[in-house]
């Protein structure tokens, strides 16, 4: 066909006219009017001759390699799913969904788009209405000098930092439009602080509005209470955290500003809560309620508060759907529906469209900066890869540990049902390995095989010992923090402990960060992911790799934060020829969605079969 003569006439049907004559068989359609001071409703449709394109008929043209693909609906010219994905990219950035029905947009969420989006609205098939309602708006827009500024409150004592003014403003500015936010700064920035002087502003406006929660780990509990009696002194604060005797304290609620509790006393106390009248409500490390399906999820949608603000360092751990979920506490519905959003986003294939729309519906409502943006003071922060050789009798044990678990996969792969079943003996198994690559010892193997990611930790570890510096090792399995001590003692290094089961954790912390010798801190992931400032020690090393590099970050971020003067340094072991060199080659590859979403690198969503099948690939190294 594209080579025919020149002036040659075709007849044929409309289709088929449609089909080689390249007549556009669909395009978009805008509709756009005001609806208030700060907000427009905007709707656009991909209108369709005769034809409507599914998003399973818009995927198999995306994947065909020939010029016309058959459809459902007929045979089809694939260039027509270019020109859809093109315009469905400009209306994303603007926080346009294509086919998406009425959809509401605040100027502030348009003022951040891109200027060629902009200009390409006029050219998307509107009326005299809608164009004229596009000159408006770009004057809105052009008019639009950042969202309002406030005073500072009388109560506060902190002398904020200019992002930190910026993030008060913008919490301000959503309470004021009754919308939830989530303040997602990095780790460090000081969110605590933020949300204080957000609480006092709120009560200035309002001091009838009620107690204001925050409901965080146990582990922040004193944290939250320092803070409070620090920045905003003025603030009566009420400690629910443990014991019968909270049930007494309830009573004392409506004397107090500030209620602080933790999650899990919040799943227990749900009832209570419900019959609690919020001016805010606060989560802290609001990636607890990631799973939407959890009791505590549920329990703090329940909470009756006024305004609602979400802080976490990761909104986005593992899947959208985290995402999602941290959404769905602040402002019920944003994100459409569970299965909507887990059909259009939380999925393996997202295509970037999806993702940039879903980074401009969330530009209103979310705030996030990172350290090298706002903190340029803080000194600069060195991760480095240390690839460490298994001893022989280990390697001959994960060799063998690998055979069996490559068998039970390929055994439970046979069907999707009983891939379903067996996926957590999959995940053991996998679990086995890892564990084979710390020490041999874990697996009950005998502690004289010898570990060579513990050689070459000690080689690490012996020269920055005695330059005098101070250096946190992290690790998931708390028996391998017992080992590590064990050997650390023969040594005689000295070495400070914290894991999930220990009792006096602010004296542990004080110890190290007051130790005036050179020492090692030993920690647990669990007992490490939230609530330690240890800005004593700058240097810091991950023994082993965990599936979400998010939470990675946040251990070097231990370290790594306002206070801190010296250069961090932290050190990835990974074991070469073995799962641990999967995991980190997988977090690479997942890294799409949060990269286009928030700008950071992180899984997109949980393991899948394929994923399995790459980390049990038989990778050796001689």
């Amino acid at each position: 066909w594209e080579d025919r003569p020149a002036g040659v006439a075709f007849y044929g049907t409309e289709g088929l006219r449609r089909l080689f004559g390249g007549a556009r068989a669909a395009g978009p359609k805008l509709r756009v009017r005001a609806s208030g001071v700060d907000w427009l409703t905007v709707s656009a449709a991909w209108e369709a001759e005769g034809l409507k394109l599914t998003e399973s008929d818009l995927a198999a043209l995306r994947a065909a390699s020939g010029r016309f693909v058959k459809l459902d609906a007929g045979w089809v010219r694939r260039d027509l799913v270019e020109e859809h994905d093109e315009t469905a990219e400009l209306l994303a950035d603007l926080g346009i969904a294509l086919d998406g029905g009425e959809q509401r947009l605040g100027v502030w969420q348009l003022a951040g788009a891109s200027v060629e989006g902009l200009a390409h609205l006029a050219q998307l098939g509107v009326d005299q209405e809608t164009l004229a309602a596009l000159d408006a708006l770009r004057e809105r827009i052009a008019d639009f000098k950042g969202i309002p500024t406030v005073e500072l409150p009388a109560g506060l004592t902190a002398v904020l930092r200019t992002y930190q003014k910026q993030g008060l403003d913008f919490l301000a500015y959503t309470s004021t439009m009754g919308l939830g936010a989530v303040l997602a700064d990095d780790m460090g920035l000081g969110k605590t602080v933020q949300a204080l002087a957000w609480l006092l502003h709120l009560r200035a406006i309002n001091p009838e509005a009620g107690p204001a929660l925050v409901v965080c780990p146990a582990s922040v509990v004193h944290n939250w209470a320092r803070e409070a009696a620090r920045f905003a002194p003025e603030l009566r604060v009420l400690l629910l955290t443990s014991g019968k005797e909270r049930h007494a304290l309830r009573e004392e609620i409506p004397n107090h500003d500030l209620i602080i509790t933790t999650y899990a006393l919040l799943r227990r106390d749900a009832e209570d809560w419900r019959a609690v009248g919020l001016g805010a409500a606060i989560l802290d490390e609001a990636q607890f309620i990631k799973n939407p399906d959890a009791v505590v999820s549920r329990t703090a949608l329940d909470l009756q508060a006024r305004h609602r603000l979400a802080l976490t360092g990761t909104p986005l751990e593992n899947r959208a759907l985290d995402l999602w979920s941290i959404m769905q506490f602040v402002n019920p519905g944003y994100l459409g529906t569970r299965g909507a959003f887990v059909r259009t986003v939380d999925r393996g294939d997202t295509p970037p469209h999806l993702r940039a729309l879903l980074a401009a519906k969330l530009r209103p409502v979310l705030l996030r900066r990172t350290k090298a943006a706002v903190a340029p003071e803080l000194p600069p922060r060195i991760e480095e890869r240390r690839d460490c050789e298994l001893t022989v009798e280990q390697r001959q044990l994960y060799l063998a540990e690998l055979r069996k678990s490559r068998q039970l996969f390929a055994q439970a792969a046979a069907t999707p049902e009983r891939f379903a079943r067996e996926k957590l003996s999959i995940l053991t198994a996998l679990t086995r390995l890892r564990q084979i690559c710390c020490h041999p010892a874990l697996v009950g193997g005998r502690p004289d095989l010898g570990s060579g990611k513990f050689d070459a930790l000690f080689e690490l570890l012996e020269p920055l010992l005695a330059e005098g510096h101070k250096v946190l090792v992290f690790s998931q399995f708390v028996q391998l923090l017992k080992l590590l001590g064990t050997a650390l003692k023969a040594r005689g290094i000295k070495y400070h402990q914290l894991t999930g089961a220990t009792t006096k954790r602010e004296q542990v912390v004080a110890a190290f960060q007051e130790d005036p010798d050179p020492a090692v801190f030993l920690i647990s992931l669990k007992a490490g992911g939230t609530g330690l400032n240890l800005t004593a020690a700058s240097y810091v090393v991950l023994f082993d790799p965990w599936w979400n590099p998010a939470v990675e970050a946040q251990a070097i971020d231990r370290t790594h934060r306002i206070g801190q003067d010296r250069t961090v340094i932290a050190y990835r072991m990974l074991a070469l020829g073995t799962i641990e060199e999967r995991i980190w080659e997988l977090q690479q590859r997942k890294a799409a969605l949060v990269r286009d979403v928030l700008g950071e690198g992180g899984f997109a969503r949980a393991l899948t079969r394929d994923d399995l099948e790459y980390l049990l690939a038989d990778v050796t190294v001689a």
